[in-house]
C-alpha cells in the first residue's frame, strides 16, 4: 500500500525551547490583582477598573470591593473567588 507524504515538518530547535518556558499573558488571568480607582459621587461610589476598561457603581463604601470583583468576574470570566483587587484613591 502506498503512503502519502506528510505535510508536517519537524519542529525547529528554538521552537521547542520556547515552549518550555512560561509565556507572558497579556489578558487577565486567575490570581491576578486588579488595581481599581474609587471616587465619591453624589449617590455613591464610582469604581473604575483601567486594566479591563470597566466601570461600575456601589452605593456604600463597604461594598466597593465586592462590586469591583463582580464586574471583573463578569467581564473576564474569572471566578469571583479568584479575583483580587487593590483600591487606589
Amino acid at each position: 500500500m502506498p503512503t502519502q507524504p506528510s505535510m508536517r515538518r519537524a519542529p525547529l530547535l528554538h521552537t521547542v525551547r520556547s515552549q518550555r518556558t512560561a509565556r507572558r499573558v497579556g489578558c487577565p488571568t486567575i490570581g491576578q490583582c486588579f488595581d481599581i480607582e474609587v471616587s465619591r459621587e453624589v449617590d455613591g461610589w464610582l469604581i473604575r477598573i483601567p486594566e479591563i476598561g470597566g466601570v461600575t457603581h456601589a452605593s456604600r463604601r463597604a461594598t466597593v470591593e465586592l462590586a469591583a470583583r463582580k464586574c471583573i468576574a463578569s467581564k473576564t470570566g474569572i471566578p469571583i473567588g479568584y479575583v483580587a483587587v487593590l483600591v487606589q484613591r
